[in-house]
């Protein structure tokens, strides 16, 4: 199994392409589907720093997103329409096109409860382009990332930022049960 360490490892073994093996890392948790990307993300904001690390990760995500975006297109559009019943919003997308499905999209995303998978495998059943499902899902990364980012940079640093990582941790906890409470 993958942990920060054993990928800064692997970063540091393979320095002169690390890049790559980073992104080769993010396609492959997008094309699983179940796998957090927390700890790439973690082990970019520690081997790359906090601003590139952050770029590389968004980069790697989307990728990822758009190449299992056109393999679940391929494979699973005439078999996977169940997709659709799991929640309103993946209903939604799955009938729609044009702006709208770009829209749903960055919604399912940028909603932290919905896992991106499930997301992307909607979007494969839509008629929405790959270009707008790519600005989608790159948009809709952003917030998840940064705060993986945030998260994943102040527990390396904990001693200097604990007070923000806690205030970080309430704070999701509260939007956790708000939204938790709201369904």
């Amino acid at each position: 199994m993958f942990s920060i360490d054993s990928v800064v490892e692997l970063f540091n073994q393979y320095n002169n392409i690390a890049v790559l093996i980073s992104l080769l890392i993010s396609i492959g948790i997008a094309l699983s589907g179940v796998i957090p990307s927390v700890f790439v993300t973690g082990a970019n904001i520690l081997f790359f720093g906090p601003i590139n690390g952050f770029l590389i990760s968004l980069l790697g995500e989307t990728i990822g997103g758009y190449i299992t975006f056109k393999i679940y297109r391929l494979g699973f559009k005439k078999k996977a329409e169940f997709i659709s019943d799991k929640h309103k919003l993946l209903d939604k997308l799955v009938n729609s096109d044009g702006k709208r499905s770009g829209m749903l999209i960055f919604e399912g995303i940028l909603i932290p409860f919905i896992p991106a998978g499930f997301v992307t495998l909607a979007a494969s059943l839509s008629n929405v382009g790959g270009v707008r499902f790519t600005i989608a899902t790159f948009l809709g990364k952003i917030p998840s990332i940064a705060l993986e980012a945030l998260v994943s940079y102040d527990i390396i640093n904990i001693s200097e930022n604990y007070i923000r990582l806690g205030i970080t941790l309430i704070s999701l906890l509260l939007l956790w049960f708000t939204i938790r409470r709201k369904k």
